[in-house]
């Protein structure tokens, strides 16, 4: 049966849901999509509120109830006490796929943005051997407590009112410093997080759109799924048109929405389905800018430590998409745009 909510919050993208539920047997810390968004539902075990079982609470599981930590996985096996609702607090991981659960201010649970990986749930400071994907919090002075910190700092600095306005002019400059000066400016206003804008400039006779703003934040699911996460975290997307088209700077304001939307990150070989009509509707994404003769923007790194992966969205018809994920982004188009190697 439902419990006692005692905390609920929406993520700053509108996506994911955090919910901490006290069903008087336990508590659990739940992080689930919202409304009809993507995605499975995460579970933490945080304490239990009455004496722990002594072997894994297989019963409460078959009965459709929360599970209880048995009494070597607990530090309170005759189980604790009920939160009070004004000691707690929820702090977002800033791709939205994670949150942080602080009571009086110290961190208590966490479902990280990797949760669901490898039967991770979470980490709780209550649990002291791992169990139902629940495991111990990580020693204090591990980097994982600096992630945490960071957590926290990212929200301070974005609420600063002048930090966009900051963020995007470094990023605009940074690409007419390449492309010249921009020809237009699409603010994305459709979403109120991740900020973000498209920038247009003229480039050998091509329209190209670049993004301003994904870089802001990380892409979500990057340490779930990705091997060398750290260089996929940050990036901005590039894109261009032949034939000056009304449709294509909002096509590339849903590319760089969409991470957040989806719970899904770009990287060097993803497509995109736009779901315009047109020839050349549909991306191929690349990091080898060379394969449609177009310079790609100079290294970057923001928040003083991420390196942007500057990533080409080259339009492709519909067909061209199979051949990229079977073949490659590469050969893709090559063919597509007439590159011979050598």
């Amino acid at each position: 049966m439902p419990g006692r909510v005692l905390l609920e919050e929406l993520n700053p993208h509108g996506t994911r849901v955090a919910t901490l539920e006290d069903d008087g047997r336990s508590v659990y810390l739940y992080l689930s999509p919202a409304d009809d968004y993507p995605g499975e539902t995460r579970a933490v075990w945080v304490r239990n509120l009455v004496p722990a079982p002594d072997e894994t609470d297989l019963k409460s599981m078959k009965a459709g109830r929360a599970p209880l930590l048995s009494k070597k996985a607990c530090a309170h096996p005759e189980g604790a006490e009920e939160f009070s609702v004004d000691d707690l607090d929820l702090v977002w991981f800033p791709e939205g796929s994670g949150v942080s659960l602080y009571v009086e201010g110290l961190i208590e649970a966490i479902i990280p943005p990797w949760s669901g990986y490898d039967g991770l749930q979470g980490y709780a400071r209550a649990c002291i051997d791992g169990e139902l994907g629940t495991l111990p919090m990580p020693p204090p002075e591990s980097a994982f407590f600096d992630r945490l910190q960071e957590n926290l700092d990212y929200w301070t600095t974005r609420a600063a009112p002048e930090h966009w306005s900051r963020f995007r002019d470094r990023l605009l400059a940074h690409y007419e410093s390449v492309y010249g000066a921009h020809k237009q400016y699409y603010a994305l206003t459709d979403r109120k997080f991740p900020m973000l804008a498209v920038a247009e400039f003229e480039v050998q006779g091509r329209a190209v759109f670049a993004t301003l703003g994904m870089s802001n934040q990380n892409q979500p699911g990057v340490e779930r799924r990705a091997k060398d996460a750290s260089a996929l975290l940050r990036v901005e997307i590039v894109s261009f048109t032949e034939d000056r088209r009304d449709w294509f700077p909002g096509v590339v304001g849903r590319v760089a929405a969409y991470p957040w939307i989806s719970d899904a990150f770009f990287a060097s070989g993803h497509t995109y389905e736009s779901g315009a009509d047109g020839p050349r509707a549909d991306f191929i994404l690349s990091d080898d800018f060379s394969l449609v003769d177009l310079p790609a923007p100079a290294p970057l790194i923001v928040d003083e430590r991420y390196p942007v992966m500057w990533l080409l969205a080259a339009p492709a018809p519909g067909d061209y998409l199979n051949v990229a994920r079977v073949r490659g982004a590469e050969q893709a188009l090559r063919k597509l745009y007439g590159r011979q190697e050598g």
